[in-house]
Formats: C-alpha cells, structure tokens, sequence
C-alpha cells in the first residue's frame, strides 16, 4: 500500500501507510491487529472488517500446513 501511495502522490495515504507500519511493527507481537482490515488510510486501523469466506478457507489452509 505504501508503494501506491508514492506511486500516485497520494499524501493522505503515505501519512496513513507510515503510520500503520509504525503500528504494525509495535501490535503484532502482541496480537493486537484487527482481522480482515484492508489496510487503506480510510479504514481506521484498529477496525476489525469481515473476511470473505474463500479468503478464510485460503488462510486456515495455510496456517494449517505451517505456511
């Protein structure tokens, strides 16, 4: 998302990305990151957002086989 963002000159959304980074780097460890969250500059970044059901069935698959 980061590279978009400098790709289009998007200001609003590098400051967003560089936050989320910041953010990401601080709350994983802890698991604090909210499910399905898109990760865009307009979704706050503490929301959890539902995760389709084929994209569900693709992470329990991959967690599953240690991926």
């Amino acid at each position: 998302m980061l590279a978009w963002a400098l790709r289009t000159r998007s200001t609003r959304e590098v400051a967003g990305q560089l936050l989320r980074i910041v953010g990401a780097a601080t709350k994983t460890p802890f698991g604090l990151i909210p499910t399905g969250n898109t990760g865009g500059a307009n979704v706050s970044p503490i929301k959890p957002m539902p995760v389709p059901e084929d994209l569900a069935q693709t992470i329990d698959a991959a967690q599953r086989s240690g991926q």
